[in-house]
């Protein structure tokens, strides 16, 4: 089913004033009395509420088209019949948004001719571009690309850089219906460019919104997903709603294609509760058909065919038959697997019929032309074949005189050949000797590779379950999500080792100022401590990666809760507990060339005093305000195991909402601006900042290779 797509020329124009905005025009409105500029206001009113409240704005459209079909209104007047062009015109565009789509293209039509009449070339180029939107939604894609095309070559002739890029965008759509995505790629990244050139950001968002489309049909969906919050972030910055509900749901079907369906659900609600805000019933069907997917992709098919059910009714209203014909093809899915084999095929039946008439729509006058073609090539054949007959006659004579010289000159090959077998036999009989003494010796050297390779597979399977369960243990170690959570309700870790098991790890650990023993094993029992004074978070890194990396994890798992146990809980001093140790265990080391060593970053977090503690080596600390003001706390620069020196402590106030954010740097030191990465998505929720990091990281990893463990951990205060 086609997803919500983006439009050829923008009927809204979200800004932060907007409602500032209609009470001047509503008081405007009042004071004139000429019926030209009272047309002007009307419109202006009906695209600030656009595509946010299509109702509103069709209301608006409405009066001005009314104004304008009154017997005062002088339409002979070239001017004023260009007013009411753009009045017809605004109100098929809030038909459009209504799902109206016959109302809409019959007053995009009136709207046309009048744009013809007074020589309007750039009406006519935004009434096509919004006819090849309503054809297109409608699944009439022939009609589509024909108005498209008009306006397209209308844009450029005019050198209108924003209809340009609309109707490249429109042309894009349509060769991403066809399958032809490498098309429809290059036409909306050429749509892009001049988008950004002219500073069209929420054009720009919905271009991202069709790339992420395209890449979830071609099974790229970490690209698909990349775009799709690309554009969410712009649209949620204009307050545009019905961009919000097109990101939300392109997200959830990304999520829906992995297999991820409860997330997959969270995201195709919110897009059906904006779109229903909205009046959206394009939106309401697409999210209702989306949403019909993922209940059927785990399982429940009851609520599936509910939702499919709703889609088509809405799909049936709006006239896009594109969407009904989709949802039947579903509904026969679901019930095919509920073993009611009579409705699937009742609507099985309903989908190619549909499907059918769909394909063949417009295609009618190219089967002709085909057909046209195939009856002048065949005539043309026939002619070749009576010219040929003749000659083939008078060869006829030809060839059976020369058929009786070559059966002569067979008997004779055939004599000849039969002697040339016999001596041939002779060789081969004397050669099949020789070769059997030489696969004797073959076989006994294959006899002892394979023994090889079973011994080589044998190793490689033991090393491989040696790395698994080093991996178990590995992980054992780590603080469960339920831990976390417990401390810092809107967190997010991000791990993603460069091999099976990681030289990096993360630590968590609640400090009581009554540190009885009987509180210490408490926690350790139990694995939570709700009545903590302060809190200890930590990201380590430890020498190497791989399975070194991970052995030097567990110990160093150990040395920190000792360190805490026996010593303290200020940071710097932990670090000096920890230095300590490493030096002894590399004095200690008979193997010269393996030295023990770890850099990592830690605080404590008093929540009482709202003050963080910090101490750390190589890798800073980061916390960003609500204000997006960015405080960093260095650290010092000599790794654990290597330093002489006693490490120090910082500590800062922070406030509520404040994000801090610990990491290794296995991604930051190779990212550049990794710091203003962090501030672009430190508004966000703990999971969409976790998403947008992990999408950020793998679109970077597609051009360069990972060399390191990557951990980033972030806590909202």
């Amino acid at each position: 089913m086609k997803k919500q797509i983006t439009y050829l020329f923008l009927f809204i124009y979200c800004v932060v004033s907007a409602q500032n905005r209609l009470d001047s025009l509503t008081k405007v409105l009042q004071t004139v009395s000429n019926d030209t500029d009272k047309v002007k206001t009307l419109l202006k009113i009906s695209l600030s509420y656009g595509s946010n409240d299509p109702g509103k704005a069709f209301e608006y459209c409405d009066r001005a088209v009314t104004v304008t079909e009154n017997a005062n209104y002088n339409r002979t007047n070239k001017g004023n019949k260009r007013i009411a062009a753009s009045a017809y015109r605004s109100k098929g565009v809030a038909s459009y948004f209504l799902g109206n789509y016959s109302q809409a293209i019959k007053l995009l039509q009136v709207s046309l001719k009048m744009s013809e009449d007074v020589g309007d070339r750039l009406g006519c180029s935004s009434a096509y571009g919004w006819l090849g939107n309503t054809y297109y939604s409608k699944g009439d894609f022939e009609k589509a690309l024909q108005y498209l095309l008009s306006a397209l070559k209308l844009q450029e002739e005019l050198g209108n850089k924003v209809g340009l890029a609309g109707s490249m965008n429109g042309i894009a759509n349509i060769y991403r219906i066809r399958k032809e995505l490498n098309k429809a790629l290059e036409y909306y990244f050429k749509s892009l460019e001049i988008r950004k050139k002219v500073d069209d950001k929420v054009n720009e968002a919905y271009t991202y919104n069709n790339i992420g489309l395209v890449y979830a049909e071609a099974d790229s969906l970490d690209k698909s997903l990349f775009y799709h919050l690309k554009c969410l972030q712009i649209v949620k910055q204009y307050d545009d709603k019905k961009g919000m509900a097109n990101s939300y749901g392109n997200i959830g079907d990304v999520y829906q294609k992995q297999k991820k369906f409860r997330d997959a659900l969270v995201y195709l609600f919110k897009s059906l509760e904006i779109s229903t805000e909205i009046g959206d019933k394009n939106g309401k069907c697409a999210s209702y058909y989306e949403i019909g997917k993922a209940y059927e992709g785990s399982g429940d098919y009851k609520n599936a065919g509910s939702y499919f059910d709703k889609s088509v009714l809405i799909g049936k209203e709006i006239e896009d038959r594109d969407a009904v014909k989709d949802n039947y093809q579903a509904l026969a899915g679901i019930y095919y697997k509920s073993n009611d084999h009579k409705k699937a095929m009742k609507y099985y039946e309903s989908y190619a019929l549909l499907k059918d008439s769909l394909l063949n729509r417009g295609n009618d006058e190219h089967m002709q032309e085909m057909q046209a073609s195939f009856d002048t090539e065949q005539k043309q054949k026939e002619i070749e074949l009576l010219q040929k007959d003749k000659s083939i006659r008078d060869l006829q004579l030809s060839k059976q005189e020369a058929s009786i010289k070559r059966q002569r000159i067979i008997i004779y090959a055939v004599i000849g050949g039969l002697l040339l077998v016999i001596a041939l036999i002779f060789v081969v009989l004397r050669g099949n000797k020789n070769r059997k003494k030489a696969n004797l010796g073959l076989e006994r050297k294959n006899s002892e590779i394979e023994l090889q390779k079973q011994l080589i597979e044998e190793k490689t399977n033991q090393i491989t379950d040696s790395i698994d369960y080093a991996s178990t243990i590995q992980n054992a170690i780590l603080p469960p999500e339920k831990k976390i959570k417990t401390y810092f309700p809107d967190s997010f870790v991000l791990f993603l080792p460069k091999d099976v098991v990681s030289g990096d790890f993360y630590w968590l650990h609640g400090v009581s100022s009554k540190r009885a023993e009987s509180s210490v094993q408490s926690e350790k029992n139990t694995g939570l401590q709700t009545t903590s004074d302060s809190i200890l978070f930590a990201t380590i890194d430890c020498v190497g990666h791989g399975v070194p990396g991970a052995f030097m994890s567990i110990m160093a798992n150990g040395m920190l809760e000792s360190s805490v146990i026996e010593k303290s809980s200020e940071p710097s001093l932990i670090l000096d507990e920890l230095n300590e140790t490493v030096k002894g265990l590399n004095s200690k080391s008979t193997n010269k060339q393996v030295k023990y060593g770890l850099d990592l970053a830690l605080m404590n977090y008093d929540a009482k005093k709202m003050e963080v503690k910090f101490a750390g080596t190589n890798t800073p600390l980061i916390i960003i305000g609500k204000d997006k003001a960015v405080i960093k706390l260095e650290p010092d620069n000599k790794e654990i195991g290597k330093s002489d020196k006693n490490y120090r402590s910082s500590s800062v106030k922070v406030n509520k909402g404040d994000m801090i954010y610990l990491f290794t740097n296995g991604f930051s030191r190779h990212y550049s601006g990794f710091s203003e990465l962090l501030t672009s998505v430190s508004g966000y929720d703990s999971a969409e900042q976790k998403e947008n990091l992990r999408c950020e990281f793998l679109k970077w990893r597609e051009n360069n290779e990972q060399e390191d463990d990557v951990l980033i951990i972030g806590v909202r205060i």
